[in-house]
């Protein structure tokens, strides 16, 4: 049996996104990663966000689930522009791709 299932993209990342707070702690590991590059420690995460390490843990698994996390939050606020692969010409794509390197920009620049 084959059936169409219809997911909105904005609603699965919706779904996916980490709480209000969850987002509290990802902004300090970016903050901690500016200053210290990838040197920092999960006791200095819970300290700055004012958490515990256990919930770091029960949250994000271990300090890769924490860099992963934040990674992927980062990435999912970067929007692919729509192609039309019917009408691609150079000039098309090129635009498309440099809106693209604005959103990437535009994300990771704050």
């Amino acid at each position: 049996m084959n059936q169409q299932i219809s997911i909105n993209e904005e609603q699965v990342i919706l779904e996916n996104a980490p709480s209000a707070r969850e987002q509290e702690v990802l902004l300090v590991v970016l903050d901690l990663m500016m200053e210290e590059g990838d040197g920092f420690s999960m006791a200095s995460v819970a300290r700055r966000a004012s958490c515990s390490k256990e919930t770091l843990y029960r949250w994000f698994g271990d300090r890769d689930g924490l860099l992963t996390a934040t990674v992927q939050w980062q990435a999912s606020k970067v929007r692919m522009p729509k192609l039309d692969g019917n009408n691609l010409t150079l000039e098309v794509f090129s635009d498309t791709l440099n809106e693209f390197a604005f959103s990437w920009l535009s994300v990771f620049n704050g």
